[in-house]
């Protein structure tokens, strides 16, 4: 059984130490393709609608977006150990938190990004403890993989 949303994203604000960064509110509506450009890059202000995509930026405060993705990915390319700030704009429902990995093909340390989470700066966190190679290292210019999944 899942615990109610608000709780959860309570619970991230408030317990870092669990993995889970921390939350801000999102809202479901419709979207379908994939955003590469700078040009489209969405912005992130509170209350935004949920677009169902994990958007990646290079620079913190949001700034050079890199790309979005519906999907998961086992390999980020081009946005590959360079991201400084993302954005889990997920639709709410099944499957719409993510793993974020240290290593392509979802290996390495992870650590878990709640949906409807923005971070404009991932500097101060780390991969989790014990979730293997690059765990407690920063994941800022860090990630190489997400997957998208239940937390």
């Amino acid at each position: 059984m899942r615990v109610s949303r608000s709780l959860v994203l309570g619970t991230a604000l408030v317990a870092l130490g669990t993995g889970l960064l921390p939350a801000v509110t999102a809202h479901a509506a419709p979207g379908t393709s994939r955003t590469t450009s700078a040009s489209a890059a969405p912005t992130v202000p509170a209350g935004v609608q949920a677009d169902g995509y994990l958007h990646l930026y290079r620079d913190p405060g949001y700034n050079n977006y890199c790309t979005g993705y519906v999907g998961n990915s086992t390999n980020w390319g081009a946005c590959r150990n360079v991201i400084s700030s993302l954005w889990n704009n997920g639709y709410p429902g099944s499957l719409d938190d993510v793993w974020v990995y240290w290593g392509t093909g979802y290996g390495g340390a992870r650590r878990g990004v709640y949906n409807g989470v923005a971070i404009s700066d991932l500097a101060p966190y780390t991969f989790d403890a014990g979730t293997g190679t690059g765990a407690g290292e920063s994941i800022n210019d860090n990630i190489s993989s997400h997957k998208w999944t239940n937390l």
